[in-house]
């Protein structure tokens, strides 16, 4: 059974080690969107902060299953 990303998110909450299943789900989504806007040397900084970013707010998210457009935006 495939964990959705809103419950990874919730479990973060508590185990703040678990948000590292999102991080290993969605980086390279997030890290090709930014190669694609800003070019390939500063995606990784892009990614990574992104990340972050998601981390510090992870008590804002409000969907259930696909985070994507969440850390995309």
């Amino acid at each position: 059974m495939t964990t959705h990303d809103g419950a990874i998110i919730r479990r973060s909450l508590e185990q703040p080690a678990a948000f590292a299943e999102l991080y290993d789900r969605h980086e390279r989504v997030i890290f090709r969107y930014a190669a694609r806007r800003i070019g390939a040397t500063q995606a990784d900084d892009i990614a990574s902060e992104t990340f972050l970013v998601a981390f510090t707010h992870r008590r804002d998210f409000t969907g259930s299953e696909d985070a994507r457009p969440w850390l995309l935006g």
